[in-house]
């Protein structure tokens, strides 16, 4: 029987969500070694964006450039959830056809460009989805040879790859059942956590990167609790995977972000999303 999946050949980016392109590109180019590559103003949306590589994972910072423009949908959807992760985007070969086969699954599609579009968060078990068939303006992983981690070695931060985007999610099967039914993602454990409070956790290959979606047995109260009580897309954190945790916290102490274990979904460490335009970064060794 012929796989009607949805293939995913890699997860392109990941959005945040921000009301100063400016700072947030620069904190990921000092923080992180972010290298950018790209910048655009995308006018249907009015809204500037800087794309970057911090390692092997890239990062669109976007701003909406008029801010109390309600009639646009970015600028909308940053009133609702302040600075933070926005989403993260699944690349497929055709994204009328992918279109069109999330909607036959069920699946609530929006700002539907033909060539990209958005599937809502109640329709995936919670985190928003960007779809897209085109590659990024002079991305450097459609060269030859790629883009690999290496390129982000050497950096103070002492980061080598992603680790894995988090998810927290009060439906985990609804998210398992898309992502493994519907997208054709593969389940590589599913299991208990107590990080950071008691709660069951779903690790999902999405194309050539790790998803972790978490549901905390209590989803009114403790971190994550807080988390599923505001508004937000799902994305918890980016956990990246460091080479020396001493070097990258005197390099974060240098930039004066504070660092906490607090909230972590790993056994490492956070700057706190307070000092990085509300966007939570996590690094293990």
């Amino acid at each position: 029987m012929a796989d009607s999946r949805i293939r995913v050949s890699r997860i392109i980016h990941t959005i945040h969500a921000t009301t100063d392109i400016h700072a947030c590109r620069l904190l990921y180019q000092d923080a992180l070694g972010g290298l950018v590559f790209a910048e655009n103003y995308f006018p249907a949306e009015d809204r500037d964006c800087a794309l970057l590589y911090v390692a092997n994972h890239m990062v669109e910072p976007m701003a909406p450039r008029t801010p109390d423009d309600m009639t646009k949908p970015f600028a909308r959807m940053t009133s609702r959830i302040g600075q933070s992760f926005h989403s993260f985007e699944l690349k497929v070969a055709d994204g009328r056809e992918a279109s069109q086969a999330f909607r036959d699954a069920g699946a609530t599609v929006a700002s539907d460009y033909g060539i990209f579009f958005f599937v809502k968060a109640e329709s995936t078990g919670g985190v928003l989805l960007e779809v897209c068939e085109t590659p990024m303006p002079n991305d450097p992983y459609d060269r030859p040879g790629g883009w690999g981690p290496q390129v982000g070695a050497g950096h103070a931060c002492s980061v080598l790859r992603l680790d894995h985007i988090a998810c927290v999610t009060r439906e985990i099967d609804k998210a398992l059942h898309f992502f493994t039914q519907v997208v054709a993602g593969e389940l590589l454990a599913d299991e208990r956590t107590g990080l950071p409070q008691p709660g069951r956790r779903a690790l999902i290959r999405v194309g050539d990167t790790e998803v972790a979606f978490i549901q905390p047995d209590d989803t009114d109260s403790g971190p994550l609790g807080a988390f599923l009580g505001k508004p937000q897309n799902g994305i918890y954190a980016l956990v990246w995977r460091i080479a020396d945790e001493a070097q990258a916290r005197a390099h974060f102490d240098k930039l004066r972000l504070r660092q906490t274990r607090e909230g972590c979904v790993s056994p490492g460490f956070a700057i706190d999303p307070d000092d990085f335009l509300g966007a939570r970064h996590e690094f293990v060794v």
